[in-house]
């Protein structure tokens, strides 16, 4: 007992000892932070001003922008009704009006004034409406009729403006605007405001007439809320007050040219006052709104400011003191019971010749070390378990009575948006990584891991990715996502799988094919969006590999109507097919080819076998179009046998198409070559006679050997040898060629076309149109 209470004393005095330097720091550090508050409070007062000063800019500009947008609400209503008077039937009609005034013209005068009238108390912010007639030298008002002089005498742009110069303003071709005006009342002349519009006539060099709408100049800042002590005007471009809430001045102290911007703030100095002066512009009539604030009253919240913040840097200094020496006495104690932890609990022993902070210093650094090694030995094993984990996740064997946020605290996974997908990954082709030796396997493990970790890069540029390896060929790839629309998830998934693909493919020469499942909702839903992706890459068989493959493009609607486990090829459609061989036609056939594969398989998920049956079928009928024209044993022509067998040997159905597409090259090259080598000039005029008498009805074989005296069959047998087509089909494509013209036309029904290219029966006109254009001739119609 004695030697721990002598070993206790030692410690104490040690630490009564160099706690000095402790409390010498504590002391300057609640000092600074003493100094601090006062600093800011520095900084907030400067801000504070000018957001001071911006709110009072603001609220005047409110104001006025409230203001302008009312008083513009009104002008334009007054444009409105300046447009609705100059098509007044009545008030147009008398422009065309003489001097010398009829009595019907007369009786016009009183029904313009009633309208004049009408329009008046339509708008309560008008005091009157004058209608000037350039050809009667007319004025009419809405209770008297006056000539310009007697005008000039009661309106005038200016208080001593000569009569010419008013004559002159009506003269102008173009009248359009707003002006400050003075009217004659009790032989005194008072401002207003008035808007004038020229209405043209519609006879050529005959004068139109001048509308005028005078405005009440009162009701212009009826609804304007200046503030207390505060004055709003309106001031037009020639300095000219148009009204004010206050006194108006005789000439203003503001002028029109001092405020050269759209908006703004200014401070002017006016009979020895300050004035702080805020304005903006109509954009109709580009008058000057202006609220002008004495500065005293302007500055009068600045100074508010001004006074609290030296308030607050006051009390920071009575309050901070008092703190400071409450947190120094609070804080140097603990010191003590930190120091003796660290020397009995930790097995550190406090040196003599160092100071409390090197202590702790070095008790921190050995126990951050201890744990650093800790962290290594476990992240060592964390990525197997990790992966491990990961592939439990992906197929639903996870553990039921663990919840999945602690196990994916527990592997360092996070998952904190609401949208799971899942992208699948398959190596078609090992590139640069294949080799045939004993490190095909460590080279696999490397393209494994360079594809995990680029996917992983490009995937959380947007969105948190984990990618986990499946088996040799096969890696999976978790996202996390907002949960969004599905064509957004698709376009992010698909940039991602695009952006992988690339970069493997142009650095490692590595082919991969994509499968990306639909977006899932929650965590687990991940397995679900997993099992989506296998079936995705399923598919691959279908669409081929090196692609991308979306589960959503796996469910369609079948517009053929195919049965399930079945496909769509019926005789019709193999006779069309045969036609267009037969005739040459490498476009249309092929095209033709594409959309029956189309329709068959990339619009539901189509069983590789069954779409193995579909091209033997198509290959198939090509065989008939090659017994058909009698080509088989010519050696430039596929056999029959070996183009099935190349076909047996495609892994893809694109592979099948190029084969199919192949045959059609040979077959329609080879028909339109012999058609070209075996021309006739019998033929020729076999098919001059069949243009000239296409529209009879009897036009048959039979007709044609009668009139170049050959036995039909002869004709027949012929012509198919020379032209590479039968007689019979060759009249039907002349008059379907005549009848696809005339249906473009719109002139006539089908039945009157089924007449005009020689077919008295309209089914059969029906029939033969299908068959060779593969649709009716009605839907011919609507199509083109």
């Amino acid at each position: 007992m004695a030697q721990t209470r002598n070993r206790w004393t030692i410690y104490l005095k040690q630490l009564r000892h160099k706690n000095r330097s402790v409390y010498m720091t504590w002391m300057l550090s609640y000092v600074s932070v003493l100094l601090v508050p006062i600093l800011i409070s520095g900084v907030i007062y400067g801000a504070t001003l000018n957001v001071v000063k911006a709110e009072i800019n603001r609220a005047n500009q409110s104001i006025l922008l409230q203001m302008e947008q009312a008083i513009d609400s009104q002008f334009k209503g007054i444009e409105n009704l300046s447009l609705e008077v100059s098509l007044n039937r009545r008030i147009a009609a008398f422009i065309s009006a003489d001097t010398n005034l009829s009595d019907s013209d007369h009786y016009d005068v009183y029904q313009i004034a009633n309208d004049l009238r009408v329009y008046e108390i339509a708008n309560d912010f008008l005091e009157g409406i004058y209608i000037y007639y350039k050809n009667s030298d007319t004025v009419i008002a809405r209770n008297n009729r006056m000539n310009i002089e007697a005008l000039y005498e009661h309106i005038r742009l200016e208080e001593h403006m000569p009569f010419q110069s008013l004559r002159e303003y009506f003269d102008q071709g173009y009248i359009k605007g707003y002006h400050s005006v003075v009217v004659s009342e009790e032989n005194e002349w008072r401002p207003t405001v008035m808007y004038a519009q020229n209405v043209n006539s519609t006879i050529m060099n005959q004068p139109g007439a001048v509308l005028l709408f005078m405005i009440d100049r009162s009701k212009l800042l009826e609804q304007a809320s200046a503030p207390e002590k505060g004055t709003i005007f309106i001031l037009d471009k020639d300095n000219r007050f148009i009204a004010s809430t206050g006194d108006s001045l005789s000439e203003p102290a503001l002028l029109y040219s001092d405020m050269s911007k759209e908006s703004g703030q200014l401070e002017i100095e006016t009979d020895g006052h300050r004035l702080v002066a805020s304005y903006t512009t109509s954009s109709i009539t580009g008058w000057k709104y202006v609220m002008t604030l004495p500065a005293n009253v302007y500055h009068q919240k600045m100074n508010v400011v001004e006074q609290l913040t030296i308030a607050s840097i006051l009390l920071c200094l009575i309050v901070g003191g008092g703190v400071t020496y409450w947190l120094l006495k609070r804080n140097y104690l603990p010191i003590h019971a930190l120091i003796q932890s660290l020397s009995f609990k930790a097995g550190f022993t406090f040196d003599r010749g160092s100071n409390e902070y090197s202590f702790l210093e070095q008790a921190l650094s050995s126990t951050f070390h201890e744990k650093e090694e800790l962290h290594y030995k476990l992240n060592q094993h964390n990525n197997t378990l990790r992966s491990h984990f990961l592939q439990r996740l992906l197929k639903g064997q996870l553990d039921s009575h663990i919840p999945l946020h602690e196990s994916f605290s527990a592997y360092d996974l996070r998952f904190p948006l609401g949208g799971f997908s899942v992208i699948l990954l398959r190596i078609e082709h090992f590139g640069k990584f294949h080799r045939k030796d004993e490190d095909q396997v460590h080279n696999k493990r490397l393209l494994h891991f360079l594809i995990a970790n680029v996917v992983e890069e490009v995937a959380r540029k947007s969105v948190n990715a984990y990618a986990v390896e499946l088996d040799q060929e096969l890696l999976a790839c978790i996202v996390n996502h907002q949960l969004a629309s599905p064509t957004e998830q698709r376009g992010e998934l698909g940039h991602i799988a695009e952006e992988t693909m690339s970069f493997i493919s142009n650095h490692a020469h590595v082919q991969l094919t994509a499968a990306i499942s639909a977006q899932q909702e929650g965590e687990y839903g991940i397995f679900q969006a997993f099992q989506e992706a296998i079936e995705a890459m399923e598919y691959r068989i279908i669409v081929g590999s090196g692609g991308i493959i979306h589960y959503g493009d796996l469910s369609g609607n079948d517009n053929l109507g195919a049965a399930p486990g079945g496909y769509f090829y019926p005789l019709k459609v193999e006779q069309q097919l045969i036609v267009m061989v037969r005739e040459g036609q490498l476009d249309k056939a092929k095209a033709f080819v594409g959309e029956i594969i189309q329709k068959n398989v990339t619009k539901e998920p189509f069983p590789f076998h069954t779409a193995k049956c579909l091209m033997f079928d198509l290959m198939a009928t090509l065989q008939k179009v090659i017994g058909e024209i009698r080509i088989a044993g010519k050696p430039d022509m596929p056999d029959g046998v070996r183009a099935i067998e190349r076909l047996m040997q495609c892994q893809t159905v694109g592979e099948m198409r190029s084969q199919l597409y192949d045959m059609l090259e040979l077959l329609c090259g080879y028909v339109n070559n012999n058609r070209e080598y075996c021309s006739n000039p019998l033929i020729d005029k076999v098919m001059k006679y069949v243009n000239e008498y296409y529209q009879d009805e009897n036009l048959n074989i039979s007709m044609i050997g009668e009139a170049f005296s050959m036995t039909p069959s002869y004709v027949s047998k012929l012509f198919k040898e020379l032209a590479g087509e039968s007689l019979l089909d060759y009249i039907n494509k002349t008059r379907l060629v005549q009848a696809k013209l005339l249906l473009i036309g719109g002139k006539y029904t089908v039945s009157e076309i089924s007449l005009k290219v020689g077919y008295n029966d309209v089914n059969t006109f029906h029939r033969i149109f299908k068959k060779f254009e593969g649709i009716t001739p009605g839907r011919y119609r609507e199509v083109k």
